[in-house]
């Protein structure tokens, strides 16, 4: 058994052969006109036929391909070769696609559509520019997602803004959008009103009313009223490079050597797969300037989502215009702010002066959006803490709790309107105005406007005095604990304390 690679490429071999040979009276689809954009059958513009760039078969989608869906029971015989064999190749056990293993997407349960970069998938990164029709399934990528039409190369045909294409290129179904204008299905001239200039089927308006780009379009009848006409190549014999160059029809006569390697359309960039055409699709990311000319920076443009350590820009790439600190491509905030690499994208406002390690204010980084906490403490660390919002936290470089400016910084507390709640040295605030949690803070004359835990019940003295006389203070705790309250209302130890008028409920006595 062929390994799949070998198999490929005898199979594109023998799609090429049939395509090559010569008969009497050739089938339909080897004379037809040729498709641009992977679609054929009777229901397109120009009645396209597919070939091996696309896929020789023609399925009953109007799709050309070269798998079963294409080739089987329902292969369109007048728009591809339908004896081409089908190729199913292997499907994609993890999810890669093309390479050198030549996985394909089809059936596949990560994705049908295999991206340029050889993924598996189903949205706009796999099956948009860049996806590899050889290896899974591609839609037509000429159909408006947006809303915009005509230069964009896109057409109406289809979406759900509307079947028309309006002069100023928006797709809709009023008067507006259905008269003159660029032409969104192919149809040009007199008849539809519709000019083909800018249109993605090709500048060119036939003599029947079909916008192309073949001499058929473009010469002898060409409605130069709807469209750009061409001299030469027109179905004449003859010997110059008018005659024998670019647009020469190989099955009538001789022609250069170079004839086939020029594209006829009038276009100038080839895309990443390998269509010509004058558009951003076209000219921008991942454009081959060997075959054709591209946009100024398009060879730094990632095809991939990959961005600045290979040198590549986000700019332009279809993923995203951000290159996140991690090096993707990307419009989220995890891209576009903190770490986002300007060099390589563009980046919010402000985000360099994002801390991305978590350190702020000496570093001049500020906490806000850097996935650490919003709060920038005393000590210069994001986080979102009472430690970091509320006593010290910098507000100029983060949030902080609104209480956080009368929070004591310095240990004093009372006469200067500052708390000790929330600050770093206890929180009571003593009667001669320092925080702290010892009883000498916390007991008598704890000043409660600014403690959380001054003591309630059964105070301890601080000053040494005890009894209903002097304030309820009690000899107990603190520096005068165990000691007894005299009748005079002074805590002590001697006989003239602990004995006769010792007063009981405030301290002990003998």
């Amino acid at each position: 058994m062929l390994p799949p690679q070998a198999a490929l490429v005898g199979l594109l071999l023998s799609e090429t052969a049939v395509l090559a040979q010569t008969t009497a009276t050739p089938p339909a689809w080897q004379t037809g006109a040729i498709t641009e954009d992977g679609t054929c059958g009777p229901n397109t513009a120009n009645n396209w036929v597919c070939t091996p760039t696309w896929g020789a078969c023609c399925g009953a989608n109007s799709l050309c391909g070269r798998l079963e869906a294409s080739c089987g029971t329902d292969c369109q015989s007048l728009y591809g070769n339908c004896n081409a064999p089908p190729w199913t190749g292997t499907h994609s056990p993890d999810g890669s696609c093309g390479g050198t293993s030549l996985y394909n997407c089809t059936n596949s349960a990560f994705g049908l559509c295999c991206s340029a970069s050889g993924r598996c998938g189903s949205s706009a990164a796999e099956c948009g520019t860049g996806c590899q029709p050889l290896f899974g399934t591609c839609p037509p990528s000429n159909i408006s997602t947006d809303g915009s039409c005509g230069a964009n190369g896109k057409i109406s045909i289809g979406t759900a803004f509307g079947d028309c294409c309006s002069a100023s290129g928006y797709c809709g179904s009023t008067t507006d959008h259905c008269g003159a204008g660029v032409s969104s299905d192919g149809r040009c001239g007199s008849v539809k009103g519709k000019i083909c200039a800018g249109s993605s089927f090709g500048d060119c308006c036939s003599a029947s009313g079909y916008c192309g780009s073949t001499t058929a379009h473009c010469e002898a009848g060409c409605q130069s009223a709807f469209g750009t006409c061409a001299s030469g190549n027109n179905g004449y014999c003859g010997s110059t490079a008018d005659h024998c160059s670019a647009g020469c029809q190989s099955g009538f006569g001789t022609c250069s050597g170079g004839s086939g390697t020029i594209s006829i359309d009038g276009k100038y960039c080839c895309s990443l797969s390998g269509n010509c055409g004058s558009t951003t699709a076209y000219c921008d990311a991942g454009c081959q300037s060997g075959f054709g000319t591209c946009s100024s920076g398009s060879s730094s443009i990632s095809t991939d989502g990959k961005c600045g350590s290979n040198g590549k820009t986000c700019i332009g790439s279809g993923y995203g215009n951000c290159c996140s600190s991690s090096g993707n491509c990307g419009s989220t905030a995890a891209h576009c702010e903190a770490g986002c690499q300007s060099g390589f994208g563009t980046c919010s406002s402000g985000s360099s002066s994002i801390s991305t390690d978590g350190k702020c204010s000496s570093n001049g980084k500020t906490c806000i959006g850097s996935g650490y906490g919003t709060c920038c403490s005393s000590s210069g660390n994001c986080g979102s803490t009472t430690a970091h919002c509320e006593a010290g936290c910098q507000n100029g470089f983060g949030t902080c709790s609104s209480t956080r400016s009368s929070i004591s910084t310095d240990g004093k507390c009372g006469s200067n309107s500052k708390t000790c709640v929330g600050s770093a040295f206890g929180t009571c605030c003593s009667s001669s105005g320092s925080c702290g949690s010892t009883v000498n803070h916390c007991a008598q004359g704890c000043q409660r406007s600014f403690s959380s835990t001054c003591i309630t019940i059964n105070i301890p003295s601080v000053d040494g005095t005890c009894g209903p006389s002097k304030g309820g203070w009690r000899c107990n705790g603190g520096d005068f604990n165990n000691q007894c309250c005299s009748a005079g209302g002074f805590c002590g130890t001697t006989p003239a304390h602990c004995g006769t008028g010792c007063q009981t409920g405030y301290g002990r006595c003998t």
